[in-house]
């Protein structure tokens, strides 16, 4: 059957959705979006007629939605239609998308004609790995689950946060390893996200609980905070937490401005919120009916636009000033949901799309005025040593990034935890030209 396919990393409170067929659609008008809902209605019932023709009519709406293209194509091969169902996921595989027709039930029917024979062949080369990274370094230590990576620009050394093992590793560019801080030190909770204020020699990093961190006990369910650390002496400087209020919140990608003010996604809740210098209490910056699922935050050179990955929707821009919020056009044959971190370069942005298939890393650049998207890459996809693969940070020329987090093996919901398929974390360096 059709599926709603989610990517759940943390303690089902960060929820990503990675084809989300049965989402709503992003189409021009509200009323595609209904369509899509009255389908859904209509496929859950079993009504596959009703299902393929108001999905027919979603897709004259927004006829480059890859929900909607994929979702007919579901409905003309539960009739058979293996032509017209192949022809719309060629139209996917040539923007490079593979929303997982191969292994859904929905095109069981259609599995012994040539049409899909060739569509499988196709498919195979999509598959192919384009690679343009080396591996930077590899950390030994084996279930770190590491996500958040930070590099002093100072020093080169390199920073990468641990959700199992609640801490921090240093790196330093000689190739020293040492954690940073220890498990759990200063109540830090699952590791997330990391970011330098060089001037003030500051670490910034957002956590929360999550089941399957080490130590976890019921009472932590819920928290999320941020902590600042001295880089020089690995003093606790000061945290911030969220106060209980019955919603669901993780705190997760940051930036720090020139000021030393601190702005940080909320991935549950899908606010951000910013820490100013010196406070140790959260204020809302944007609040939480705007967004989906917040992913990744860049500044713009001058600082005065926030720009905001929202995992479900691209890329969207935010007045520091006055908080108008307004989404990015992107090129008609790129789709950016599922983007995981927004790294800033002059031209625009690196980002790491997982919410897709294959994975990979893209290359976004922004016209002049910073307006609009004009150009979205591929830098990197489908690498052999991808196991969930997450946000990075740009050092000397080069973006790293780390290329097995691993998160699938921690269960967010009992805390289970496969340790025996661990593997030693991996960061590739992909140079930026």
């Amino acid at each position: 059957m059709m599926k709603t396919r989610l990517l759940t990393l943390f303690s089902g409170v960060l929820i990503a959705g990675s084809a989300l067929i049965a989402s709503a659609v992003q189409g021009p008008a509200d009323t595609s979006a209904k369509l899509n809902a009255e389908a859904i209605k209509a496929y859950q019932a079993k009504d596959y007629v009703r299902f393929l023709a108001l999905e027919r009519r979603a897709l004259e709406l927004a006829p480059t939605n890859p929900r909607v293209i994929y979702n007919v194509a579901c409905g003309e091969a539960l009739q058979s239609n293996a032509s017209e169902a192949v022809r719309l996921l060629d139209q996917l595989l040539a923007r490079k998308l593979d929303l997982g027709a191969e292994t859904d039930d929905d095109f069981a029917g259609i599995h012994t004609t040539k049409e899909w024979t060739g569509f499988q062949s196709r498919l195979a080369g999509l598959r192919k790995p384009i690679i343009r990274s080396e591996a930077a370094f590899t950390l030994a230590e084996p279930g770190l689950l590491a996500t958040g990576i930070a590099i002093d620009p100072r020093t080169g050394d390199s920073f990468v946060a641990s959700v199992r093992q609640r801490k921090i590793v240093r790196r330093t560019k000689q190739g020293a390893v040492s954690d940073f801080i220890r498990s759990g030190q200063d109540g830090f909770l699952a590791g997330a996200w990391l970011a330098i204020d060089p001037s003030g020699g500051l670490l910034f990093a957002s956590c929360a609980a999550v089941p399957f961190m080490s130590g976890y006990r019921k009472e932590d369910a819920g928290q999320s905070g941020l902590f600042v650390w001295d880089l020089k002496s690995g003093r606790l400087v000061r945290k911030a937490m969220l106060a209980a209020d019955g919603k669901r919140h993780f705190l997760n990608a940051l930036v720090v401005d020139r000021d030393g003010n601190a702005y940080v996604s909320d991935s549950g809740a899908s606010g951000i919120y910013r820490l100013r210098q010196g406070a140790d209490r959260f204020e809302i910056f944007v609040p939480d009916n705007v967004f989906r699922s917040t992913q990744g935050l860049a500044f713009s050179d001058d600082e005065k636009t926030l720009y905001v990955a929202d995992y479900t929707d691209g890329v969207w821009a935010v007045n520091v000033a006055t908080r108008e919020c307004r989404r990015l056009q992107e090129p008609s044959d790129a789709w950016l949901v599922g983007l995981d971190g927004l790294t800033r370069v002059p031209d625009g942005f690196i980002t790491v799309q997982i919410g897709v298939r294959p994975q990979r890393v893209l290359r976004l650049r922004l016209d002049a005025d910073g307006r609009r998207i004009s150009d979205v890459r591929i830098l990197e996809m489908n690498h052999p040593g991808y196991s969930g693969p997450i946000q990075g940070a740009v050092s000397g020329g080069s973006f790293l990034y780390v290329a097995n987090s691993q998160l699938d093996l921690g269960n967010g919901e009992t805390g289970e935890f496969a340790s025996d398929r661990v593997l030693p974390t991996v960061v590739l360096r992909l140079a930026l030209q």
